[in-house]
């Protein structure tokens, strides 16, 4: 429904991005601003015309067109610092207030929530990283690189309980209320991706303009939308998932790293944040030995993202020829369908993976299964694969 809703609002009102060299706000570290032009106003949408049923106000205009830049060169540096930053450089932080708030918030889990990154920061418009470790979700300012707050969590039948945040998000945002509903928001909007209302502080809302301001300064480009009034909580549809610390050795390649969170614990068909299984991760690290020791602890070769897809789909779009073989050699089903009915042929065929069709070919591919309507061959027609398509014809008239 939020999706619908979202792709709707967008289609009627969309921001107006400034001129090159028009004189649009830059947000700075210290607060100075200049004047918005008018492109960039928020706009109020009532309760009776959004998904969450609260009067909004769509800030999209400014937060969507704005830069963020700051006096301190300092802040550039660390923003942007993050990159394939995992998170164990913050374990044993302070948060620099030492309140502890008892909260109450709940999401679902795949059984767990292992170990790693749950959002970083990839340009100077996002403004928090969000990490986990051990039953703690870390929460960063990234123009700062400072630990600014510390969630306390247990799971149990599926669920992550969120019960203590020790620290404020925000330093002038002291009560337990403010900080619950700002870490929802950061959860939802950075971890899970979702469209979700900044919470605004009472007041603020007056002042569209200055909303929009304050808005870009939180959390910069993933605010969209804000609102003072109280959301209605419902539990999200999205698992609440990590980049794993598994998921990140084994895309490096780091075997001693592999082995170590294995042992700790990690499944070895856990799904990252993006719904891919450490097998699939593989595929990127480069070193063949990986994908040996994923199949020896225990890696169902045809474990499923969760869009269905298995590792042998995977690797049938990409040019790791060596991991394609290893998977295929090991059992992979090669007439494996994801949610959409899409098969490792299928995506092979798309790509023109010439050598990738032959050998899936030989496995048993069937080439006459269709996914929306295509099979492997009309895909490669489409794509003008000639090499593809007479390969298959030759395939189909034995």
């Amino acid at each position: 429904m939020v999706g619908h809703w979202i792709r709707s609002i967008f289609r009627k009102a969309k921001p107006v991005a400034p001129e090159a060299n028009s004189s649009s706000p830059m947000h700075t570290v210290d607060g100075t601003r200049k004047p918005a032009p008018a492109a960039t106003t928020p706009i109020p949408i009532a309760a009776s015309e959004n998904p969450w049923g609260v009067q909004l106000l769509d800030v999209r205009p400014f937060t969507q067109t704005m830069l963020s830049t700051s006096v301190d060169p300092r802040c550039a540096t660390n923003a942007v610092s993050f990159g394939q930053d995992d998170g164990q450089g913050f374990v044993g932080e302070i948060p620099q207030s030492d309140l502890r708030l008892a909260i109450d918030l709940r999401y679902p889990v795949d059984h767990r929530i292992a170990d790693g990154v749950l959002f970083i920061p990839r340009q100077m418009e996002h403004k928090w990283a969000l990490f986990v470790h051990q039953g703690t979700i870390i929460c960063v300012r990234s123009w700062t690189r400072q630990v600014q707050a510390i969630a306390h969590f247990t799971v149990q039948d599926g669920y992550a309980q969120i019960y203590e945040l020790h620290g404020t998000l925000l330093p002038d945002h002291a009560d337990a209320r403010t900080n619950q509903r700002l870490l929802d928001f950061l959860l939802r909007s950075h971890a899970l991706q979702l469209p979700y209302p900044v919470p605004l502080p009472v007041g603020l809302e007056l002042s569209p303009d200055a909303a929009a301001i304050w808005c870009m300064a939180q959390f910069g480009k993933l605010a969209l939308f804000a609102t003072a009034e109280e959301v209605l909580y419902e539990l999200p549809d999205k698992p609440l998932r990590t980049h794993s610390l598994l998921h990140i050795a084994v895309a490096r390649g780091d075997i001693d790293a592999v082995r170590s969170r294995l042992k700790a614990g990690d499944p070895v068909d856990l799904l990252a944040a993006d719904g891919l299984t450490p097998i699939q991760w593989a595929l990127a690290s480069r070193n063949p030995q990986v994908l040996s020791i994923l199949k020896d602890a225990g890696a169902d070769i045809d474990a499923r993202s969760s869009e269905g897809a298995t590792a042998l789909m995977t690797a049938a779009q990409g040019s790791n020829a060596e991991a394609f073989d290893f998977i295929l050699a090991h059992g992979a089903d090669p007439n494996a369908r994801d949610l959409r009915g899409f098969t490792a042929l299928h995506r092979a065929a798309e790509m023109g993976k010439i050598d990738f069709v032959k050998k899936l070919l030989d496995q048993g591919a069937d080439i006459s299964l269709a996914a929306n309507g295509h099979t492997a061959r009309s895909f490669a027609m489409a794509r003008n694969e000639a090499q593809v398509v007479a390969l298959l014809d030759e395939f189909a008239n034995r």
